[in-house]
């Protein structure tokens, strides 16, 4: 080989060289424009889910009213299917924004997505991007969300009512359900395993399934003795 070539060789091209330095810096993401789009997907994630609570809350509130001036055993009957409805929404939006409250308080990398997927989910947590201490603020975030729920419903309700007893029976079963699914899965994370790997493994082994009959069950036992208490 001939030294000219390779000094050819051996010299980089600069014009190559500013080429590959271009691609690379526009390929990488503006971080100013990734917090503008998270921004306006958490807008308008939150606008959609204002709407759905104010729609069930109008519902709910709408129904009770009809049960408790007729006393009517069908305005009962659709007072709490209301109070069911308004409580799987409620609680589902709660825990959702609880959960994303928890990874943005650790510094969790949590982009919201631009809609939500199946009504509730509105952010993605990056698993390989953060750490075990983030999954662990984020799952308390969400677990918390059902009680403090069940617990200003106590104290700004009387549950003198078909509908205001479900209501807080359904609280309560959500609140239930979501302990005995994401509690063992936080403590293991906690403890040092592999967040996704634990959700994994207690999905796999029907933890969801347990923890939703478990949960469905507290909650019937505890409406029917607010029903019998009326």
């Amino acid at each position: 080989m001939s030294e000219a070539a390779v000094d050819t060789q051996a010299t980089p091209d600069p014009e190559a060289t500013t080429a590959r330095a271009s691609e690379q810096a526009e390929a990488r993401p503006d971080p100013e424009a990734l917090r503008a789009a998270d921004r306006a997907n958490l807008k308008r994630n939150a606008r959609t889910h204002f709407l759905m609570v104010m729609a069930a809350i109008t519902l709910f509130g709408a129904a009770d009213t009809w049960a408790s001036v007729s006393g009517l055993g069908l305005a009962h009957l659709v007072a709490g299917i209301n109070a069911i409805i308004a409580g799987v929404i409620i609680s589902s939006i709660a825990h959702e924004w609880l959960h994303l409250a928890g990874a943005r308080l650790s510094g969790a990398v949590s982009p919201a997505l631009e809609k939500p997927v199946k009504y509730f989910f509105m952010f993605d947590f990056k698993f390989d991007e953060n750490d075990n201490r983030q999954f662990v603020w984020m799952s308390w975030g969400g677990i918390v969300a059902p009680w403090l729920l069940a617990l200003l419903t106590l104290i700004a309700l009387p549950i003198d009512s078909v509908g205001r007893a479900v209501l807080l029976a359904t609280f309560l079963t959500t609140a239930v359900q979501v302990t005995l699914f994401e509690v063992p899965v936080t403590l293991r994370a906690a403890a040092g395993g592999d967040p996704r790997k634990e959700l994994g493994r207690e999905l796999k082994e029907g933890g969801l399934k347990t923890a939703e009959r478990r949960g469905l069950i507290v909650g019937l036992a505890v409406g029917a003795i607010l029903l019998l208490t009326l």
